[in-house]
Protein backbone atom coordinates (compact mmCIF):
# COMPACT_ATOMS: atom_id res chain seq x y z
CA UNK A 1 0.00 0.00 0.00
CA UNK A 2 1.00 3.48 -0.47
CA UNK A 3 0.86 6.83 0.98
CA UNK A 4 -1.08 10.13 -1.29
CA UNK A 5 2.12 12.05 -1.48
CA UNK A 6 2.72 12.63 -5.15
CA UNK A 7 -0.35 10.49 -6.12
CA UNK A 8 -3.08 10.97 -8.93
CA UNK A 9 -6.43 9.16 -8.05
CA UNK A 10 -8.08 6.83 -10.03
CA UNK A 11 -10.83 5.99 -8.51
CA UNK A 12 -12.69 3.63 -5.89
CA UNK A 13 -11.59 -0.02 -5.79
CA UNK A 14 -13.06 -3.25 -3.79
CA UNK A 15 -13.52 -6.73 -3.15
CA UNK A 16 -14.99 -9.27 -1.72
CA UNK A 17 -14.40 -12.65 -0.61
CA UNK A 18 -15.92 -15.86 0.56
CA UNK A 19 -16.24 -19.12 1.96
CA UNK A 20 -18.02 -21.56 4.23
CA UNK A 21 -16.64 -23.72 6.77
CA UNK A 22 -17.63 -26.47 9.65
CA UNK A 23 -17.71 -25.34 12.92
CA UNK A 24 -18.20 -28.81 15.55
CA UNK A 25 -20.15 -29.24 18.16
CA UNK A 26 -17.63 -27.76 20.65
CA UNK A 27 -17.45 -24.56 18.52
CA UNK A 28 -14.25 -25.52 17.14
CA UNK A 29 -13.42 -23.89 14.10
CA UNK A 30 -12.52 -27.32 11.56
CA UNK A 31 -9.50 -26.04 9.65
CA UNK A 32 -10.50 -25.31 6.53
CA UNK A 33 -8.42 -23.51 2.85
CA UNK A 34 -11.89 -22.03 1.69
CA UNK A 35 -11.59 -19.63 5.08
CA UNK A 36 -10.61 -16.05 3.73
CA UNK A 37 -8.74 -13.88 5.20
CA UNK A 38 -8.59 -9.92 5.84
CA UNK A 39 -4.44 -10.30 3.97
CA UNK A 40 -6.14 -12.19 0.97
CA UNK A 41 -8.15 -9.42 0.58
CA UNK A 42 -5.96 -6.70 0.86
CA UNK A 43 -3.58 -8.56 -1.33
CA UNK A 44 -6.45 -9.09 -3.89
CA UNK A 45 -7.31 -5.80 -3.56
CA UNK A 46 -4.02 -4.42 -4.94
CA UNK A 47 -3.63 -6.94 -7.53
CA UNK A 48 -6.67 -5.74 -9.16
CA UNK A 49 -5.94 -2.08 -8.83
CA UNK A 50 -2.43 -2.96 -10.93
CA UNK A 51 -4.51 -4.72 -13.37
CA UNK A 52 -6.37 -2.04 -14.12
CA UNK A 53 -3.59 0.35 -14.11
CA UNK A 54 -2.46 2.08 -10.47
CA UNK A 55 0.41 1.82 -8.85
CA UNK A 56 -1.31 0.80 -6.07
CA UNK A 57 -4.26 1.54 -3.29
CA UNK A 58 -4.32 4.43 -0.76
CA UNK A 59 -7.10 4.69 2.25
CA UNK A 60 -7.33 1.20 2.85
CA UNK A 61 -10.79 -0.17 4.89
CA UNK A 62 -11.80 -4.10 5.22
CA UNK A 63 -14.75 -5.60 6.81
CA UNK A 64 -14.70 -9.05 8.41
CA UNK A 65 -18.26 -11.14 8.98
CA UNK A 66 -18.93 -14.95 10.45
CA UNK A 67 -22.29 -15.66 9.86
CA UNK A 68 -23.83 -18.95 10.96
CA UNK A 69 -25.87 -20.08 8.06
CA UNK A 70 -26.95 -23.68 9.08
CA UNK A 71 -26.77 -25.85 12.12
CA UNK A 72 -27.31 -29.47 12.79
CA UNK A 73 -26.83 -32.44 14.87
CA UNK A 74 -22.67 -32.98 14.12
CA UNK A 75 -21.48 -29.40 12.73
CA UNK A 76 -22.25 -25.62 12.13
CA UNK A 77 -22.01 -24.32 9.10
CA UNK A 78 -20.58 -20.78 8.83
CA UNK A 79 -20.00 -18.26 5.95
CA UNK A 80 -17.53 -15.98 6.40
CA UNK A 81 -17.66 -12.82 4.27
CA UNK A 82 -14.15 -10.54 3.93
CA UNK A 83 -14.27 -7.10 2.47
CA UNK A 84 -11.45 -4.67 0.95
CA UNK A 85 -11.55 -1.38 -0.30
CA UNK A 86 -9.62 1.98 -1.14
CA UNK A 87 -8.80 4.28 -3.95
CA UNK A 88 -6.66 3.30 -6.51
CA UNK A 89 -3.66 5.28 -7.42
CA UNK A 90 -1.00 6.53 -9.85
CA UNK A 91 2.18 8.37 -9.70
CA UNK A 92 1.89 11.86 -10.24
CA UNK A 93 3.83 11.94 -13.13
CA UNK A 94 3.06 8.76 -15.17
CA UNK A 95 -0.81 10.03 -15.20
CA UNK A 96 0.40 13.52 -16.09
CA UNK A 97 2.32 11.70 -19.30
CA UNK A 98 -0.41 10.18 -20.12
CA UNK A 99 -2.49 12.82 -20.29
CA UNK A 100 -0.02 14.68 -22.70
CA UNK A 101 0.85 12.13 -25.18
CA UNK A 102 -0.36 12.85 -28.37
CA UNK A 103 -3.23 10.62 -29.74
CA UNK A 104 -1.73 8.85 -33.09
CA UNK A 105 -4.79 8.99 -35.73
CA UNK A 106 -5.57 5.76 -37.10
CA UNK A 107 -4.62 5.19 -40.59
CA UNK A 108 -8.14 5.63 -43.15
CA UNK A 109 -8.27 1.61 -44.62
CA UNK A 110 -8.77 1.49 -48.11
Amino acid sequence: MLSGGGMARMGPVQVRLSGVVKVDEEDHEVPSVNAPTVAEATALLDRTARVNGADGVIQVGSDYHRIAIGRGPLSTQTLIAVQAWGTAVKAAEAAADELEAPVEDEPDAA
